[in-house]
């Protein structure tokens, strides 16, 4: 397997810690009634994503707390009218009958994060598939080769931060050609820069030039006829 766990009373782990990895100790602090170890050879990122991609979704209960705020959404749901319109009510939710179908009126949050979720909110929510609590290990500390990760650390976007990687990169790539800042990325673009300048340049040269060619032969022309003219004696 990717990962060997061991479950035992916390005094227990942390005679096991002590003994197999005494410079882990400040992984001490995180072991608790009801805690675990885990080993691996996955990095500290690894591991975490491993047991976020195991978690899976459960009901809210009545009594429970609400680990985020827990927010009904507005809009159309699958609830048939009848009964159902006095369990809203009695969750706080405004809902009105469009149809054959029960339309919630507006955002309604039935339980703020570290409320007690209430009995007819837990209901609702069962009733509308919202499932706000997750099921799995809670990573709460990991240590890597000499470093202590705490699971918030490590519980990032992976495809947002690529996403802002490559934004940082061609925003560093934008400021190199605008600077005229030579490096193995940035002189092809700069090079093309200043042949399109040069080239915008030579064509506003030529422009001007022609407009004043243009005046050039235009000037004697207009001159001739008064040249010509008879005196008058």
């Amino acid at each position: 397997g990717k990962a060997e766990i061991a479950i035992a009373r916390h005094t227990l782990l942390k005679r096991a810690l002590e003994e197999a990895k005494p410079e882990a100790k400040e992984l001490e602090k995180y072991l608790c009634n009801g805690g675990m170890l885990v080993t691996s050879e996955l990095n500290a990122f690894a591991l975490y994503k491993l047991f976020k991609q195991n978690k899976s979704k459960a009901a809210a209960k009545p009594g429970a707390i609400a680990p985020t705020d827990l927010v009904v959404p507005a809009g159309e749901t699958n609830l048939t009218p009848g009964p159902v319109l006095t369990e809203l009510k009695q969750a706080k939710i405004d809902a009105k009958i469009q149809g054959s179908k029960v339309v919630i009126s507006r955002d309604a949050t039935v339980a703020k994060k570290g409320e007690k979720i209430s009995e007819p909110a837990a209901k609702i929510l069962a009733k509308l598939g919202i499932e706000p609590f997750e099921i799995g290990i809670e990573v709460k500390a990991v240590w890597d080769h000499g470093v202590l990760y705490e699971g918030s650390v490590l519980d990032f976007d992976e495809d947002q931060v690529f996403a802002n990687l490559i934004q940082g990169a061609k925003n560093a790539l934008s400021l190199s050609v605008f600077a005229e800042i030579y490096n193995e990325q940035s002189s092809k673009f700069i090079l093309m820069k200043a042949a399109r300048e040069a080239l915008a340049l030579e064509a506003k040269i030529k422009q001007k030039t022609g407009v004043a060619q243009q005046a050039e032969q235009s000037a004697p022309a207009a001159a001739e006829p008064a040249a010509e003219a008879p005196s008058q004696a």
